[in-house]
């Protein structure tokens, strides 16, 4: 057992030693409430109690976590949002410019960042905004392919997550500078599905969780109406914890 396995087991382990806490609290509570009261209803609140337990939405812990790629992981660090993620990114970085582009006031391209020491559990990865207008869409996926290669070399540990390019605005969409517009977001979202199949990494969908019942991003959401403001960040936040939740967790 590798020193990721023990941790992921040590974590595993805790976890069900404080839930069999729990249960045997609210075993006796119930007991001891269910005086003069038959077996089979104290049993039936007993089932009940642990039942509830199970119940309980598991999180992802995002705490040993890197995120990279374009202008969208401002917010995140603007905002305070996930605190403990390390973000590496830069205005107007595409999948090409990761490579020789660096962070501002650093010297190492951006996807060098990577290589700090640390051993990451995940790394997430937000491309294609700046993409949107490239011709040659193959030169995209085909880009793409290369930076997540890369990102295993620096962390061959960790989960890749490919994340979709966020819906804008109506007026954004409507106005279609360099083919920044909902319909080719769309386009662009169904390769990185098809990416995320060929390389082994796991797409998340945060655009279902960002856009109104007609695919646009809300109106409240975004001043420029691209870059989501504070409340939405805590959303887009709650839905990585929701849905990049590792094995041994």
């Amino acid at each position: 057992m590798n020193g990721k396995q023990k941790k992921g087991y040590g974590m595993l382990y805790y976890k069900k030693v404080l839930v069999g806490a729990a249960v045997m609290t609210l075993v006796f509570t119930t007991l001891a409430g269910c005086k003069g009261g038959n077996e089979a209803e104290s049993s039936a609140m007993v089932s009940s109690a642990v039942s509830s337990l199970d119940e309980q939405p598991q999180k992802a812990d995002l705490s040993n976590s890197a995120m990279l790629g374009n202008s969208y992981l401002d917010g995140f660090v603007t905002y305070n949002v996930l605190p403990d993620m390390d973000c590496f990114y830069r205005v107007g970085l595409n999948v090409r410019t990761v490579f020789t582009k660096t962070m501002l006031n650093h010297e190492i391209p951006v996807i060098d960042e990577l290589q700090n020491g640390k051993s990451y559990d995940r790394v997430f990865l937000i491309f294609g905004e700046n993409e949107l207008g490239w011709p040659n869409t193959q030169a995209f996926y085909d880009g793409y392919g290369e930076v997540i290669d890369a990102v295993r070399e620096r962390q061959p540990e960790a989960a890749v997550y490919i994340q979709s390019i966020l819906p804008v605005s109506q007026e954004v969409s409507e106005k279609n500078i360099d083919c920044t517009n909902n319909e080719q977001i769309l386009k662009f979202n169904e390769m990185l599905k098809e990416l995320a199949k060929e390389k082994d990494a796991i797409y998340l969908d945060v655009a279902s969780v960002m856009m109104d019942e007609n695919g646009n991003l809300p109106e409240d959401a975004a001043v420029d109406g691209i870059h989501p403001g504070s409340k939405y960040y805590k959303i887009w936040a709650e839905y990585l914890e929701d849905n990049a939740i590792l094995s041994q967790e």
